[in-house]
């Protein structure tokens, strides 16, 4: 089915869902099973595409997060356990009812339309939409809003069923008892509807629970089409002649291999792609770059060396952001936002406090950026030879030297 727009009358459907077909139960637990229900296929269909989008979104506390279609909140509920804040919009009033009973902070559920989102410009940083799209009466219209209410750097993940989901037993029924839209999702068609509305980048991902930096754009698709459709004559006519190349000594064994797996992991990919398509749609190209966030190089440009016990040391550091992603000085969650470390360590090296003092960024820092800090920090109460190694830290996710990043230390003698 392509992407057209469809008559809104499933829309009122789609708000009285839930009174109607009295799922209350399911979707106060969903993803996991009322007491006396199997709901294993389901759910664990469900859990496997929220791990997805989240390793292609890759969000951040400090993101600004739509959860679109959001239904009773599940993917929010979710999002908001992981210390990440989200909005939840969806059509249905007593969908979102249902949500607020999930919810810690039930302040961010939104009643909305998909095709008419009630967002300024530019209010999110990324979105993410859980089998909901596909219920959309104006696809390309609602991709339109959802590229607008992204901001210049945003990023929206789609998991949808894919093709001949119009067609299948369950399809049909909800369609004739509760007169809900269901739609057939077709990778070129989303793919193509992504670019029209907006998003620089789209890509569908094979791979996406593995390897979610793996993606294909439309011309790659269109590759990937024409391969899983080549037709046994014309694949069987390369491989005699691989054959007669084998037989006068001209050939290897490998390419035949090679070919033969090649076409079935296409074909198997490919499958699997268009049953469940999975598409990561970008405002901005991705950058070349490390898209990590916890890179950074740290210099220190001035240090006393001596100091007494207890009294005020002044340092000056620079830290150099080498990462992909900016460098956020205040979250309002109170995580994931960065700043320096200072480590206590020995004469030998070894630590002695590891979160001995901290100090704030200024402000934010841009991917490249750099920043000087004047660190005041207090010297040990002991006497001795001390280090003080410095590290920046992501509050509430991590260190940064874990992740490959530099480190920088002076030395400090205390009398």
């Amino acid at each position: 089915m392509a992407l057209a727009p469809h008559s809104p009358g499933s829309k009122q459907h789609e708000k009285d869902y839930l009174k109607r077909t009295g799922v209350a139960d399911w979707d106060r637990l969903k993803p996991f099973a009322p007491p006396g229900r199997d709901t294993v296929e389901e759910s664990v269909a469900l859990i496997h595409d929220f791990a997805v989008a989240l390793r292609c979104l890759a969000p951040t506390p400090a993101d600004r997060l739509l959860d679109l279609g959001a239904g009773a909140c599940w993917c929010s509920d979710w999002l908001e356990r992981l210390n990440l804040r989200a909005v939840s919009v969806d059509i249905s009033h007593d969908m979102l009812a249902l949500g607020r009973t999930r919810l810690r902070d039930p302040r961010r559920l939104v009643a909305g339309d998909m095709e008419h989102l009630p967002f300024a410009d530019g209010s999110f940083d990324k979105a993410i939409c859980l089998n909901a799209l596909h219920h959309v009466p104006d696809i390309p219209r609602a991709l339109g809003e959802i590229a607008r209410v992204l901001d210049e750097d945003g990023v929206a993940v789609f998991s949808e069923p894919g093709k001949g989901h119009d067609a299948r037993p369950g399809s049909l029924a909800a369609v004739r008892d509760f007169g809900v839209l269901e739609q057939e999702i077709l990778v070129t068609d989303v793919l193509e509807a992504c670019e029209r509305a907006g998003f620089a980048e789209v890509r569908i991902t094979p791979l996406a629970y593995t390897l979610p930096g793996l993606g294909l754009a439309p011309g790659d698709w269109a590759a990937w089409d024409r391969q899983a459709r080549r037709r046994r004559p014309f694949r069987a006519a390369e491989k005699i002649w691989r054959g007669v190349l084998e037989l006068l000594g001209l050939g290897k064994r490998g390419p035949l291999f090679e070919e033969a797996f090649a076409a079935t992991v296409v074909r198997t990919l490919k499958g699997a792609m268009d049953d469940h398509p999975i598409v990561v749609a970008r405002k901005r190209r991705s950058p070349s770059r490390d898209t990590r966030r916890l890179l950074a190089v740290i210099a220190v440009l001035e240090a006393p060396g001596r100091s007494a016990p207890g009294h005020p040391v002044g340092l000056r550091v620079r830290a150099r952001n080498t990462s992909g992603a900016p460098w956020h000085a205040s979250n309002p969650s109170g995580v994931g936002h960065v700043r320096l470390g200072v480590q206590l360590l020995d004469a030998d090296g070894r630590l002695l406090n590891r979160d001995f003092h901290r100090a704030d960024l200024p402000a934010d820092v841009a991917p490249g950026g750099d920043v000087v800090l004047a660190v005041t920090c207090p010297a040990p109460a002991a006497s001795g030879t001390y280090t003080l190694k410095l590290d920046l830290v992501a509050e509430g996710v991590s260190w940064f030297e874990p992740h490959g990043s530099g480190t920088a230390s002076t030395r400090l003698v205390v009398r």
